[in-house]
């Protein structure tokens, strides 16, 4: 795998940029998971999630990139700090485990789908996706100025995850809304996941070709 200058290294300014979005996500995670729980809908709780977990991914992210900062940090032979490969490493399992759950939770649903506010799921998840819009801009904006890394592409995975969360949320509250279909809220959220397994392999085997390289 061929990495440029700005792939292969870390940056010193990359952990300025992960405080905002940290909050950002934290804060509408735990709102997110209260309305997902109110309208007893598992495409917002499914959402409240991927945030939650998010909160830890930009957390880990945060840390790998002020750790990247010094110089005796250990790095592979491309450049990527063994922080920088552990935070990465963690929130692609964090990522896995989310899938899994999720997929797990839309086959009961499937099987007896629970009654959804649909009209409440819609507002709430449009606040969601508006919130993921911005951390993910937030993300490219630091990437563009200062280089993708590991780090960063692990961290913008799980936003672009809670924003396909909250776009199948959207959809899921709309059609219960008009049409009363229950169903499509389980659907949807099994969707989603091979969306996410989708995204969440190139990462995988981005880590382990980066492990490969300390070796």
């Amino acid at each position: 795998m061929t990495k440029t200058h700005h792939d292969a290294h870390d940056h010193p300014h990359d952990h300025t940029h992960y405080g905002l979005p940290f909050f950002l996500i934290l804060g509408f995670a735990i709102l997110e998971a209260w309305g997902g729980w109110w309208t007893n809908s598992l495409a917002l709780l499914s959402d409240a999630g991927h945030m939650l977990a998010d909160t830890v991914s930009l957390g880990l992210a945060w840390w790998a990139a002020h750790a990247a900062m010094h110089h005796q940090v250990k790095r592979n032979r491309h450049g990527v700090s063994h922080p920088e490969l552990w935070a990465s490493g963690i929130n692609a399992v964090l990522m896995v485990v989310i899938i899994a759950y999720i997929a797990y939770e839309a086959i009961e649903r499937l099987q007896a789908p629970p009654k959804v506010a649909g009209g409440a799921v819609v507002w709430i998840a449009l606040a969601g996706l508006a919130v993921n819009i911005v951390v993910a801009w937030q993300l490219r904006h630091q990437a563009h100025h200062h280089g993708e890394s590991l780090n960063n592409q692990a961290a913008y995975l799980h936003v672009i995850g809670d924003v396909v969360g909250s776009v199948a949320a959207i959809a899921a509250g709309a059609v219960i809304y008009f049409t009363g279909w229950q169903l499509i809220d389980p659907i949807l959220s099994l969707l989603s996941t091979l969306l996410l397994t989708s995204m969440t392999i190139p990462l995988i085997r981005s880590i382990y070709m980066h492990v490969l390289a300390g070796e």
